[in-house]
């Protein structure tokens, strides 16, 4: 068995090509960028996982480690795929790259290039033989001294394995994809969305076409009087088959949302966390929620609303061709598109006045959340009187805003829809009266006027809703652009080269700073200028300074949160093309108290979010020693889960001094080469802010401390 994986398994000399081809063989289209394949030589689990990040992200793909438990990693190859297995064999790491799974059965790539299939068990036992060998033996005794039938052994020998390593973790798993910043439409096509619209189209032209042909058949034998048992079995089975075909276009419909809202909510997350982060700080929390509620209402509305029209507007098309062909003819025609043109500008009316009561909404919203977070500084500070009017006239500005609205979404959803029947009879008043129509002309261009009446009530309602899509895509696309990044053309650094880095003696240069520039916006006035540094490893740094003087901008530039309009800035030697990432790996902060936050979480999370997560207990206790260190220990003995103590805004409310400390040692445990703490000590007393000090100096590798004169 192990035989067969051996074969198919790459190795790590070669696994830079090894990624391309899985990628291009999964339809995912690679970036033609080389990739140096020495890199991942090392082998180390944790480094080869950076280096396989680093690798896809390099071709503009994304690799997300998974990690599962032995008892379901079985079920776990069965839906994974594209993905990298990692496979040891002989105290030597190799890598299976699996394409997809089908039916119980693996399609692997070998490093001939060339596709292998392999079953499931194989490769779960192959992979998972590191943590079955060591039990092996004692389960085949305890088999063997049950007296279990050799016909059954497999199966209960299996059964022993999972109930013994069920909560075994199990890394060395990862999938490859499309990340949520590769082009939109990129991303629908790999997804087969637009071929699906096509198909969904058919369904539904088809769906309209037997419509109307049961009609015709059902019309064309009621008007001549041979009306038999052979009519209504034809138009009975048209009818029939009409059932599965609507089954069919509906399913079509709802996936194609299904698939494309989830996109759509994977490029506006990554266009979230990828904002600048100046234009975060631009911008109130009412308004950035605005952005997400309104991102539910595009997704809703547009993917809805744009295939309702797509659907109506095919209605129309046989609804123009029947009226043509009816007693109206070319007049007829040209009322329903002029009842269409209509529709559309009162579309457009409106669109404008629910842009503008939506403007005030949102603005109402920034408002309410300014004023909830400011509570107790206008119950202080503000007259009642002068708050109310204010809330008074805002308010009676917006209803007068959505009443304007409301009046011009009547015509456009209730009068459009039912005033085409009235409008279509006067198109067929001169034919009924001058009696040159015959009665099959007159009933299909009725059945044109009922079929382009329920058109007309499709695009009213699609027209509608897509105004109030276009609406929240102005407040959305900010979002949506956020996520446009280009795929990463920085070197691979690994650990080894990044601790040797400048490690010639003990107190080699850490950072190095030369005359950095920095200002907020590009034409506005430089908030630092000429700013030279040095700090060496192992230094304790103290930079003093009045407010305003750009002491936390320096901060956010040292650890990475912004970068310098020019100048040279290197922390072991290398600048931040080269790390990366890993920049923030090496240097981190704890920044001022009010642009630090506790989470509603458990206070180990707090703690440790900037470590790996789930913790381990080696982790929570050195979190729990350092708390007794900075004197949280009362803290901890007050709790009555300890660390796993929900705190934040929902649960165990924190003091302002007990707040800095969990943002110190949120800071301390990332254990970097550079820990900066900005105004860290500001909320302490004397007592506790010496023993804060203490702690920092004491645990920190190299040290910056900013603070106020």
């Amino acid at each position: 068995m192990n035989a067969q994986i051996n074969v198919l398994a790459w190795p790590l000399s070669r696994l830079g090509e090894g990624i391309e081809a899985l990628a291009r063989q999964a339809g995912l289209k690679p970036a033609g960028v080389e990739v140096a394949p020495e890199a991942a030589g090392e082998g180390e689990a944790g480094e080869l996982g950076r280096w396989i990040e680093w690798a896809s992200e390099r071709l503009g793909l994304e690799a997300e480690a998974v990690e599962t438990t032995v008892a379901e990693f079985g079920p776990l190859l069965k839906g994974v795929g594209p993905a990298l297995l990692l496979y040891r064999e002989s105290e030597e790491n190799r890598i299976l790259l699996l394409v997809r799974s089908k039916a119980g059965v693996l399609h692997l790539i070998g490093p001939d290039l060339g596709i292998h299939r392999c079953s499931v068990e194989c490769v779960r036992a192959a992979l998972c033989s590191g943590f079955e060998a060591p039990i092996a033996d004692e389960i085949d005794q305890l088999i063997e001294m049950a007296g279990i039938p050799n016909d059954r052994r497999k199966t209960v020998r299996s059964a022993m394995l999972r109930e013994r390593l069920g909560k075994q973790r199990l890394g060395g798993c990862w999938v490859l994809r499309l990340p949520p910043t590769t082009g939109f439409w990129q991303q629908l096509l790999y997804a087969r969305l637009p071929r699906r619209v096509l198909l969904m189209l058919g369904v539904f032209v088809l769906v309209y076409g037997l419509e109307i042909l049961g009609w015709g058949v059902i019309g064309q034998g009621a008007l001549d009087g041979r009306l038999d048992a052979g009519w209504l079995t034809a138009w009975a089975l048209l009818v029939l088959s009409l059932i599965p075909l609507q089954l069919l276009g509906h399913w079509l419909d709802s996936t194609f949302t299904l698939d494309t809202g989830r996109i759509l909510k994977q490029r506006l997350l990554a266009g979230a966390l990828g904002m600048d982060l100046e234009s975060v700080r631009h911008q109130g929390a009412g308004q950035l929620l605005g952005r997400v509620i309104e991102s539910q209402a595009l997704e809703s509305l547009a993917l809805n609303s744009g295939l309702t029209v797509l659907i109506a507007c095919v209605e129309l098309a046989f609804a123009a061709w029947i009226l043509v062909s009816g007693a109206g003819g070319r007049f007829h025609l040209l009322l329903l598109l002029g009842w269409l043109a209509i529709t559309v500008w009162l579309s457009w009316r409106y669109f404008r006045r629910l842009r503008r009561c939506t403007l005030a909404r949102f603005d109402m919203t920034h408002d309410l959340v300014e004023r909830m977070v400011g509570h107790r500084t206008c119950l202080a500070q503000e007259p009642a009187m002068r708050r109310n009017q204010q809330e008074d006239h805002t308010m009676d500005g917006y209803l007068n805003l959505a009443q304007a609205m409301d009046e011009s979404m009547v015509p456009v959803d209730g009068i459009m829809p039912r005033g085409w029947l009235l409008v279509g009879l006067i198109g067929l008043t001169p034919a009924f009266v001058s009696g040159n129509a015959s009665q099959l002309e007159l009933a299909i261009g009725l059945g044109g006027m009922l079929l382009a009446s329920r058109a007309l009530t499709g695009v009213s309602s699609g027209l509608a809703a897509l105004a109030r899509a276009g609406i929240a895509w102005t407040q959305v696309a900010p979002l949506f652009h956020a996520a446009e990044r280009k795929p990463t053309l920085t070197p691979f650094a690994s650990s080894s080269q990044i601790a040797g880095a400048g490690a010639h003696e003990a107190s080699a240069v850490l950072l190095d700073a030369s005359d950095l520039i920095f200002r907020y916006r590009p034409q506005g006035e430089a908030v630092l200028r000429g700013v030279n540094l040095t700090i060496r490893s192992g230094e304790r740094v103290l930079l003093e300074g009045s407010s305003g003087g750009g002491k936390s901008t320096l901060a956010a530039l040292l650890v990475g949160l912004r970068t310098p309009e020019t100048g040279l800035l290197l922390l072991k030697g290398l600048d931040r093309h080269t790390l990366g990432e890993d920049w923030r790996r090496l240097a981190t902060a704890a920044p001022q108290f009010h642009e630090n936050h506790i989470f509603s979480g458990t206070l180990a999370f707090n703690l440790l979010m900037g470590r790996r997560w789930p913790a381990t207990e080696e982790d929570l206790q050195v979190a729990k020693d350092l708390c007794l260190d900075l004197g949280l220990g009362d803290l901890l003995e007050r709790m009555p889960s300890g660390l796993m103590q929900m705190v934040g805004e929902t649960g165990w409310q924190l003091s302002h001094g007990e707040r800095s400390r969990v943002y110190l040692a949120r800071a301390l445990l990332q254990n970097a080469q550079l820990t900066v703490l900005d105004e860290s000590f500001a909320a302490l007393d004397p007592e506790t802010l010496k023993r804060c000090l203490d702690c920092a100096v004491k645990r920190a590798r190299t040290l910056l401390v900013i603070a106020h004169p």
